[in-house]
This record gives structure tokens, C-alpha cells and sequence, in this order.
């Protein structure tokens, strides 16, 4: 009977051993899937990381794009204003020397005049549209 019993035991610790065996590559399985699946993370957190940098420098150089153009439109619109009111000025002085006072009022009045009709106030303000930029 012993023997029998001996060879019952030993059928177990076999069954026992293979169920522990099982489990052991299963833990080994998930403990691979899991480094596996941290990589997977850590790469799409650098890759997300990367793609917002990217699109923060393409901001920035739309940005800077924007402001320059915006320089540029400002510069212009100094330089034409103050040519007009140069020539207006140079009109009117040389008016004065003449003493023709008419022709320095009908001067001054149709300067205002097309300043009114041009939109003075238009020109030296930004456009509508524009984004204000700090």
C-alpha cells in the first residue's frame, strides 16, 4: 500500500510541479508584455513630445513671420505719411514765400480734404483682421 500511496504523491507533486511551471510562464509572459508595453509607452511620449515641440517652433515661426510683415506694413505707412505731409509742408512754405494765402488755404483745405477721403485714421491703425500682437 505504501507504494501505492508513494506513487499517488509522487502523480501529484508531478501535477503540482507542471501547474507551477504553467504559472511561472505565465508571470514570464506578462512580465515581458508589460516591459514590452512600457516601451510602447515611453515611445509614444517621446514621439507626442516631439511632434508638439515641432509645432510649437512652426508657431513660432509663423509668429515671427507675422510680426515682420507687420513691421514692414508699419514702416510703409510712415514713410508715405510722412512724405505727404513733407510735400504739403514744401507746398505750403513755398505758398508762403509767394504770399499767395489762397493758394496755402485751398492748399491746407484739399490736404485735409483727401487725408479725410483717404482715411488718415485707417492708415495709421492696423487693418481690421490683424491679430494684436503683445
Amino acid at each position: 500500500m505504501e507504494k501505492q500511496e508513494l506513487i499517488e504523491v509522487n502523480n501529484e507533486i508531478e501535477r503540482i510541479n507542471d501547474r507551477v511551471a504553467n504559472i511561472e510562464r505565465i508571470a514570464s509572459t506578462i512580465e515581458d508584455l508589460a516591459e514590452k508595453g512600457v516601451e510602447a509607452f515611453v515611445k509614444h511620449m517621446d514621439h507626442k513630445e516631439e511632434t508638439q515641440q515641432k509645432e510649437l517652433e512652426l508657431d513660432n515661426a509663423k509668429h515671427q513671420r507675422e510680426v515682420d510683415l507687420e513691421n514692414i506694413i508699419h514702416k510703409r505707412s510712415v514713410i508715405i505719411v510722412g512724405a505727404t505731409v513733407l510735400g504739403v509742408f514744401a507746398l505750403v512754405f513755398t505758398a508762403m514765400l509767394l504770399s499767395e494765402k489762397e493758394l496755402v488755404k485751398t492748399i491746407l483745405t484739399s490736404s485735409l480734404a483727401v487725408g479725410a477721403g483717404f482715411g488718415i485714421k485707417s492708415a495709421l491703425n492696423k487693418p481690421k483682421g490683424s491679430k494684436q500682437t503683445i
